[in-house]
């Protein structure tokens, strides 16, 4: 595949559709609560039902993807996805809700899987980092637009044109994607699918220390990051009394400084590797772990003060995203869907973990969200200085 402007806007799309379906409904949380009369803690774990199914139907598409190629699967999981967003659009009950969003999740873990996969074919490890960063830069347009729009189509119509909005943008990108992406994985390359073949790909993968430390590195790091995601809502109409109108803007200076890692990445991976870039970058969210802590013994501390942290904690995401995924890659041989299929998983298992631990520990403060946050961000560099340090060889094909 010779990369063209056009393609890396479609890939972006692609990549961007998770992010949407998290993000653009975020604004409507409290509105949907009381719409299906229900506790805002139960909407907020339909956040955590998309990230349990999007994280383990990735282990299947994986391998899946690795035996018929990657088109087949980008298209039928964007057919699905589509399916499930209308089913949230016309969702009555917060049961319906849940379902409406497994079904989306379904459709966008085979969506996901493949993406890193199809870019990964026939690149170095180096110029797939620089390629990720390029499509991030376009794929974080959609956290950063998705809670405004969230919030428009929220002050204009009902919460249940968001995810119209959804279902629609996914059928516009399956059109985009069969006019501009050619496969990208020939027969050649391709390994036939069995549980078994998957199982012992799999079982080769978690063996490996390297594999796994930039594996669950990234989990922990993500972790965080949908903690974030699941609490920020709350925490900012809530408690300090944001206009939901106005909460997108909030979040979306998370994303301009991820917008910024990702252009510094893409400039200079190829000079520096993707390694060096990473070692750097992964002390800014450390950093800003200990400033949430040190948050926490405040009664009520300045909103800023919380937006700046959350900024220095997600913003490195355009470097770490790809370096976490590039570490990985280079030590997991020839099996790319495989490898970024467990990368997916374990990121929003953990994802959905810390989102649910939020949840849980729900208490009316910003206390469970700024102390998962740090405690995800502490654990995460830790297993990132191990790996990096005590980096094997590549697995043998």
């Amino acid at each position: 595949m010779k990369l063209t402007f056009p393609i890396v806007l479609v890939l972006g799309l692609l990549s961007g559709l998770t992010p949407l379906a998290i993000d653009a409904y975020l604004p409507s949380i409290p509105t949907i609560a009381k719409s299906l009369d229900t506790d805002i803690s139960l909407i907020q774990m339909t956040l955590s039902m998309y990230l349990l199914v999007f994280a383990f139907l990735q282990i299947l598409f994986g391998p899946i993807s690795d035996a018929i190629g990657r088109r087949k699967v980008v298209v039928g999981g964007l057919g699905i996805f589509a399916i499930g967003s209308f089913l949230c659009a016309i969702a009555q009950s917060y049961e319906m809700l849940m379902v409406g969003r497994a079904v989306q999740a379904l459709g966008g873990a085979a969506v996901a899987v493949s993406v890193p996969a199809l870019v990964k074919d026939g690149m170095s490890i180096n110029q797939f980092a620089k390629t990720m960063s390029m499509i991030m830069l376009v794929m974080a347009l959609a956290p950063l637009a998705a809670p405004i729009l969230g919030g428009a189509i929220l002050t204009i119509w009902s919460w249940h044109y968001i995810f119209v909005f959804l279902g629609i943008l996914a059928m516009i990108a399956m059109v985009l994607f069969l006019r501009t992406i050619p496969e990208t994985l020939p027969h050649e390359k391709r390994t036939p699918f069995s549980f078994l073949n998957a199982s012992r790909n799999y079982g080769k993968l978690i063996k490996n220390a390297s594999v796994m430390g930039y594996v669950a590195s990234s989990a922990f790091y993500f972790a965080g990051m949908m903690s974030f995601i699941t609490g920020s809502s709350f925490v900012y109409i809530e408690i300090y009394d944001i206009d939901p109108a106005n909460f997108g803007f909030l979040v979306g200076v998370n994303v301009i400084m991820m917008m910024l890692a990702a252009t510094i990445n893409g400039r200079y991976v190829e000079k520096l590797g993707t390694e060096v870039l990473s070692k750097y970058a992964i002390y800014a969210p450390l950093i800003a772990s200990a400033l949430m802590i040190l948050l926490t013994f405040f009664e009520h501390p300045p909103l800023p003060f919380i937006i700046i942290t959350s900024m220095l904690f997600i913003g490195p995401m355009g470097i770490l995203g790809s370096g976490f995924m590039a570490g990985a890659l280079n030590n997991a041989g020839n099996h790319n869907g495989s490898v970024t299929a467990l990368a997916g998983t374990s990121r929003f298992a953990m994802g959905a973990v810390g989102g649910t631990v939020v949840s849980i520990l729900h208490n009316g403060t910003f206390v469970p969200m700024l102390g998962t946050i740090a405690t995800c961000g502490i654990i995460s560099f830790i297993i990132f200085k191990v790996t990096v340090r005590y980096a094997r060889p590549p697995l043998e094909d």
